[in-house]
C-alpha cells in the first residue's frame, strides 16, 4: 500500500472511522467533567457529511460526533486534526466558523434540545515540528484597549492536544489509538526508541487500519522493516503473522524506492507469490481506504462507482484520494460536475 499524498489526513480519518477507536479517543482527550456524564450504554454517533470550510480548505481532517449524555441530553463532540507543519495563528477563527455552521445545521434540521443550542466541545490534535503557541479562543486574539478590556469577552475557546508534548504511554489507554497518535507525534521526528517503535507496531493489524499503519510508520515515520519484525519477535507475535507482515512491509520497502537490496533480502523465504500480487495489492489497498473515505464523506457510493474504483490504477486512485480531501461533492472528485 503506497500512502496518498494526504498521508496524515487519512491516518486520522481511519482512526475515527472505528466506532471503538473514536469512542477511546474522545475518552481520552475529552475534558474529564464531559466524560464524567457520558452515557456508557450509547457509543459516539459519527455525524456523516462533516463540516468543510468552502473558503480555504486547511482543516481536512474534522471528524464530528453526536455523544449522549447519561440524564438523556446530547452534547456534540466536534474533533480536528491539525496536520501542517507549520501552525496556524487563524486557529480559533476557523474554529468558530464551524461551530456556527454545525449549530446552523442543528437549527435548519429542527433538532434543539431543550430550546437551545447544544454545546461544541472543539479539539486540535497538533503534530507539527514546533510547540503550538496559538491563542485557544477569539478573545484571546483580541487586543482591546486599555480600560476596554470588557470587550473581549470569552467566546470559542477549544482545547488542544500537541501530541509532540504528551509521553508516548499516556497519549491512550488503547493499543490502536495509541499507535497511530504516537506515529503522528514522530511524523516529523528521528530517532524512534524501541520503546516507541513496539508502540507502533502495535497498531499493525491484518486490517484495513493495520494495513495502512504498517505503510505510514515505514514511509513517514521512516521506521525500517527489521526494527519492525524486531518489535513484532518482541510483542510475541507468532511466526505466521510476523511473515506475513514482514512480506506486506517488503512490498512496501520496494514501492517506495528505498534500497532495493534489503527489500529483496526480507522478501527472500516469504510466502510464495507475495511480491508477485505486489501491483494488484497496492491498488486494492488504495481502492479499500479510497471507498472507507468516500463513504464517511458523502455516503455509501454507487455500485457503478464502486466498481469503477476496484478497476482503477495505482495513479489514477492516488489522484482521486487527493481530490476527496478538499471536494465538496463526489461528482467534483471523479471530475464530474453537476449540470443545472
Amino acid at each position: 500500500m503506497a500512502l496518498p499524498r494526504a498521508r496524515h489526513d487519512a491516518l486520522f480519518r481511519l482512526l475515527v472511522s472505528d466506532p471503538a477507536r473514536a469512542g477511546q479517543l474522545l475518552r481520552d482527550f475529552l475534558p474529564p467533567e464531559v466524560v464524567a456524564h457520558l452515557d456508557p450504554e450509547r457509543p459516539p454517533v459519527h455525524v456523516e457529511g462533516t463540516v468543510i470550510d468552502g473558503e480555504g480548505s486547511r482543516a481536512q481532517s474534522d471528524a464530528l460526533f453526536r455523544l449522549h449524555l447519561g440524564d438523556g441530553s446530547e452534547v456534540i463532540v466536534y474533533a480536528l486534526l491539525e496536520h501542517k507543519s507549520q501552525i496556524d495563528h487563524r486557529t480559533p477563527l476557523q474554529l468558530i466558523r464551524y461551530v456556527l455552521k454545525i449549530w446552523g445545521t442543528v437549527l435548519d434540521n429542527g433538532a434543539v434540545p431543550g430550546g437551545g443550542l447544544p454545546p461544541v466541545v472543539a479539539m486540535v490534535f497538533f503534530h507539527g515540528r514546533e510547540p503550538w503557541t496559538v491563542p485557544l479562543s477569539i478573545q484571546e486574539m483580541i487586543h482591546a484597549p486599555e480600560g476596554l478590556e470588557h470587550l473581549a469577552q470569552s467566546f470559542g475557546h477549544y482545547g488542544v492536544h500537541d501530541l509532540g508534548q504528551i509521553a508516548p504511554r499516556e497519549l491512550s489507554r488503547s493499543a490502536e489509538v495509541r499507535a497511530a497518535l504516537l506515529a503522528l507525534a514522530r511524523a516529523f521526528r528521528e530517532n524512534v526508541s524501541d520503546e516507541e517503535a513496539d508502540i507502533l507496531v502495535a497498531g499493525v493489524a491484518k486490517t484495513e487500519f493495520g494495513r495502512y499503519m504498517l505503510a505510514y510508520i515505514i514511509e513517514q515515520v521512516s521506521l525500517p522493516p527489521e526494527r519492525i519484525e524486531a518489535a513484532l519477535r518482541r510483542a510475541g507475535t507468532d511466526a505466521e503473522t510476523v511473515e506475513e507482515i514482514m512480506g506486506t512491509a517488503a512490498q512496501i520497502w520496494v514501492e517506495q524506492g528505498r534500497t532495493e537490496g534489503k527489500a529483496v533480502g526480507i522478501v527472500e523465504g516469504r510466502a510464495a507469490g507475495i511480491v508477485e500480487g505486489k501491483a494488484a495489492g497496492i491498488a486494492e489497498g488504495k481502492a479499500d481506504t479510497f471507498l472507507r473515505l468516500a463513504r464517511l464523506k458523502f455516503g455509501e457510493l454507487a455500485s457503478a462507482r464502486a466498481e469503477r474504483v476496484r478497476g482503477a490504477s495505482s495513479e489514477q486512485l492516488d489522484a482521486w484520494l487527493d481530490a476527496l480531501l478538499t471536494a465538496e461533492d463526489i461528482d467534483t472528485v471523479f471530475g464530474e460536475r453537476t449540470r443545472h
